[in-house]
């Protein structure tokens, strides 16, 4: 049996690489609920304060993805006002499956709402690594799929070596090359770690040159995320934080040679064709209205 260590799942959060903000933000509620049965408290506020302080650790562990605190903050909303720790214990566990299986069935939806825009497609262009997007291809039936290697992380090569074992037709390559590429598109499908609300979203790095190539061979690009990637506290004024990875995994400095590895941007709206959620498709009116009705819930 794996001991117990909150600290390491942590931490395995935080050096993720392959995952994207839905697998993730799923996998740090979880630490909570593990935690919540694992940890020694006697009372519900010393409970309440070690696992409050875990989900401070990982909301800010990866800050460019705006799940990870949409979906702490709805398990402590509801876990509010409960002073008995076994019937605290009980219920973090129980509101973090219902978590995982609204995280679960809003795939479903969103892919359903995919297929009213995009109902016969031979061939779609992604990028990085998003389980959704994975889940969308497969459910659409394309024949083929383009996907760059998406580096530093190399994510897209994972996703085509995937997507490859499926019998799906795969061309993968540089990065440099999507503008070689998108021609052969039908459409380009993305996932977002965060949304804000005047429409624009972060993603992996290198999706802003696939959205501008798009826009330049006249290709639909649709971003697929659930309502959980809607970065509210950036709607009420928190400045957006891009996450920054080891420079090693570009090339190691030297003297006079300073390396930069941003692992994340911000893709603006004008390059989007549609934002697709469990709820259909969502403009920035949508988009702030929802966000509205998120802070409340909260």
């Amino acid at each position: 049996m794996v001991p117990y260590n909150p600290e390491l799942l942590i931490e395995q959060i935080r050096t993720d690489q392959i995952h994207g903000a839905d697998w993730l933000s799923d996998a740090a509620v979880s630490v909570i609920a593990t935690a919540s049965l694992k940890e020694s408290a006697k009372t519900v506020d010393e409970l309440h304060e070690t696992l409050w302080g875990y989900a401070i650790e990982l909301a800010g562990c990866r800050p460019s993805m705006a799940p990870l605190v949409n979906k702490l903050g709805i398990l402590f909303n509801k876990l509010d006002g409960i002073d008995e720790i076994r019937e605290y214990r009980a219920r973090a566990t129980e509101i973090t499956g219902s978590i995982l299986e609204e995280s679960n069935n809003s795939k479903i939806r969103m892919i359903e709402h995919l297929k009213t825009v995009a109902p016969e497609v031979e061939t779609i262009f992604t990028y990085s690594y998003s389980s959704t997007v994975k889940k969308a291809i497969l459910s659409l039936g394309a024949e083929n799929v383009i996907v760059t290697e998406s580096r530093p992380g190399n994510e897209g090569i994972t996703l085509a070596k995937e997507l490859a074992e499926e019998g799906i037709n795969v061309l993968t390559g540089v990065d440099g090359m999507v503008h070689m590429y998108m021609k052969a598109a039908d459409v380009v499908l993305v996932g977002a770690d965060s949304v804000q609300h005047n429409g624009s979203f972060i993603n992996k790095v290198g999706t802003k040159m696939l959205g501008y190539a798009a826009k330049e061979f006249n290709k639909p690009f649709y971003v697929l995320c659930d309502t959980m990637k809607f970065n509210v506290l950036n709607y009420l004024g928190q400045d957006i934080e891009l996450e920054e990875m080891a420079p090693e995994e570009v090339v190691a400095p030297s003297p006079n040679m300073r390396v930069r590895n941003f692992y994340f941007e911000v893709i603006p709206p004008e390059l989007v064709t549609a934002i697709i959620t469990e709820e259909g498709i969502m403009e920035s009116l949508d988009i702030k209205m929802k966000m509205e009705e998120m802070f409340g819930r909260k």
